[in-house]
């Protein structure tokens, strides 16, 4: 696959998971994909699923905009953001209402034109700053 292939099929995973479509997400994935840093263990599809559910129960107006994307090999870093409104219970803390962005980095490798394992790097802290539960 050449890096454009690559960074189109990463462009469609992100735009399922801005429509909130996690189905659409796995769909892109290989059968065995592994998500790290999405918690304090490496998960499967249906680990992210269930994570990815929580987060998007929590931001329900949640958007995740695409920066520019660099590929190398089978490999693609995707830069974005998650931008939303804490609007339920989110890692203990009850909904504030605050609108909250946090800047991410997600390095996606890919087999056969699937997402084989994916690497999330996010700004929880500035998160939980942003939700009023760690002071700036």
């Amino acid at each position: 696959m050449s890096t454009e292939q690559i960074k189109t099929i990463a462009r469609q995973i992100m735009s399922a998971l801005d429509r909130r479509d996690l189905d659409s997400v796995a769909a892109h994935c290989t059968p065995d994909c592994r998500f790290h840093g999405w918690g304090p263990e490496t998960l499967d599809t249906a680990g992210y699923k269930a994570t990815m559910s929580v987060l998007l129960t929590a931001f329900p107006d949640s958007r995740f905009p695409v920066g520019d994307m660099i590929a190398e090999g089978n490999r693609v870093a995707v830069p974005h953001t998650l931008q939303g409104t804490h609007q339920a219970e989110f890692q203990g803390i009850p909904a504030t209402s605050r609108a909250a962005v946090v800047n991410t980095v997600v390095i996606m490798r890919f087999e056969s034109s699937k997402a084989a394992e994916m690497w999330l790097n996010a700004d929880f802290l500035g998160l939980m700053q942003q939700l009023g539960a760690i002071p700036i």
